[in-house]
């Protein structure tokens, strides 16, 4: 017996998509036949590469972004789809790779499709904001979710938000955006990289660097306290200068640092070198509003405090947990009083091993998966591996 086939549909880079990385993983390591088509916006080049030890075929897309990106995509995804060999599950990654993936399943009656819901497409600030756009993603994601056999959410209440969107839901798991288990290691990275002293506690984001992210709100906050602390910014995204100009205009240039993007799975290691995890997300959108970053789990898993936005999902896991600081960030004064709070508690070991144990032991990517795998041999007979 043939081992069952799951490929992949991505549009990103799943070189630095820890997400796109964990499943490709999980599956391969569990003995299933695996692929991944992919596009990253941009970029050009096709051809054939090995992520995770597995093969991957990446589509040439030239354009970077907008409407006409995604709809370049969709085409490509479209077209590629209908040369392959059939395959038992197509595995939509995000939403901008649904609707070739339903289109595929009908023509050619893949298997299943599953789809990775990562997040409440239709309540994002930049959909909202305009009746159009909300009415085009709306109408995609019901199109495709009419074909799909499983959905796949990242918090507890995102089923529900998806639900009373489209006013139905297929059969759906709970797989946390978590990172995989790491041992803990503590070492001096960043304090080296940006000669910081040993005297000044480290503040360290990571994530898109995009509006509604708290990350002003947190520069204010540095320069309050620059004698005390520094905030290294990891990542990239549109709003990069605007804050760079604003660092130059407090003259923040020796206490706010930005490095670039780092690759998935050398995130924790450098957060291990870090003193405090920022994640202060703004609630001006539903999406957003029901938001369990993975960030907040990946400062965990490195063992460092956290200072959050007061953010439903995440207060429902860890309002009376040790380690993790609620505020509302346009509360300068609270913000400022919270991070220094969170640089005491930064000096207390016992505090951030247990952060860092409870996290391993509950807040990874190997547990949650167990859901996923569980389910799919209970439900989907089929494409059980051969033995």
């Amino acid at each position: 017996m043939n081992k069952p086939l799951i490929r992949f549909l991505f549009l990103g880079d799943p070189r630095t998509d820890r997400r796109v990385k964990n499943f490709i993983s999980f599956f391969h390591n569990c003995n299933y036949d695996v692929e991944l088509i992919f596009a990253t916006p941009g970029q050009r080049k096709s051809g054939e590469v090995f992520i995770e030890g597995v093969l991957a075929r990446q589509l040439p897309l030239e354009q970077s972004g907008g409407v006409k990106m995604f709809l370049q995509y969709d085409l490509l995804l479209k077209d590629e789809l209908r040369t392959v060999k059939w395959c038992d599950v197509l595995f939509a990654c995000e939403l901008y790779s649904l609707n070739a993936a339903a289109n595929s399943k009908k023509e050619r009656g893949a298997g299943k499709l599953f789809y990775d819901s990562r997040e409440l497409y239709t309540e994002l600030p930049s959909v909202t904001k305009t009746f159009l756009k909300k009415w085009y993603w709306k109408k995609w994601e019901r199109k495709g979710l009419q074909q799909t056999d499983l959905v796949i959410v990242t918090a507890p209440d995102d089923a529900d938000a998806v639900r009373k969107v489209h006013g139905f839901l297929p059969p759906n798991v709970l797989v946390r955006n978590l990172p995989k288990k790491e041992e803990l290691k503590p070492n001096s990275y960043l304090r080296n990289l940006y000669a910081i002293p040993l005297e000044k506690k480290i503040f360290v984001y990571v994530g898109g660097l995009q509006q509604e992210r708290g990350l002003e709100k947190m520069i204010d906050a540095i320069s309050l306290m620059k004698e005390k602390a520094v905030f290294v910014i990891i990542g990239e995204g549109s709003s990069k200068e605007h804050l760079q100009l604003k660092c130059r205009e407090l003259n923040l240039e020796g206490n706010i640092f930005f490095h670039p993007s780092i690759e998935s799975g050398k995130v924790i290691e450098v957060l291990n070198s870090a003193d405090v995890g920022v994640s202060l997300i703004e609630q001006n959108s539903k999406s957003y509003a029901l938001a369990l970053p993975s960030k907040v789990f990946e400062y965990m898993l490195a063992g460092l405090p956290v200072i959050s936005s007061p953010l439903k999902q995440v207060k429902d896991l860890f309002n009376s947990t040790d380690g993790i600081l609620f505020v509302d960030p346009y509360k300068s004064d609270e913000l400022l009083s919270v991070c220094q709070r969170a640089i005491i508690m930064s000096s207390d070991i016992e505090l951030k091993t247990k952060i860092y144990v409870d996290t391993y032991n509950h807040y990874t990517f190997d547990v949650d998966a167990v859901s996923l795998q569980n389910l799919l041999v209970s439900t989907f007979d089929t494409l059980n591996p051969a033995t």
